[in-house]
């Protein structure tokens, strides 16, 4: 699919969603560098998310493991993933996993 072809609808419609799904990370996982965005694509019944930690390490292998079953478990398929953490100098890279789900 091209980036064209999609159109991003408001980032806020689910902010709920992202609010909660953020919220039970840090909990579980004692983590405050957690941010979870989640929105639809347009005119599709299907959504999408992402999960950024926002370290500059990259996250042990046991728990990045523990935390895509986690996201798994809750309905949501895992679509990329890069358990990676850089600065180039110019910007910073951050351990990623991105999402889609049905609505």
């Amino acid at each position: 699919m091209k980036l064209s072809n999609i159109i991003l609808e408001d980032f806020t419609k689910f902010k709920a969603e992202a609010n909660e799904l953020e919220n039970e990370l840090k909990d579980a996982y004692n983590r405050d560098d957690i941010d979870v965005t989640i929105g639809q694509y347009h005119d599709r019944d299907r959504g999408y998310g992402k999960v950024s930690f926002r370290t500059r390490d990259e996250l042990a292998p046991s728990e990045w493991n523990n935390i895509k079953n986690f996201i798994e478990a809750k309905g949501y398929e895992i679509t990329s993933q890069s358990n990676y953490a850089d600065d180039d100098g110019d910007r910073y890279f951050y351990p990623t996993i991105k999402f889609e789900y049905d609505i």
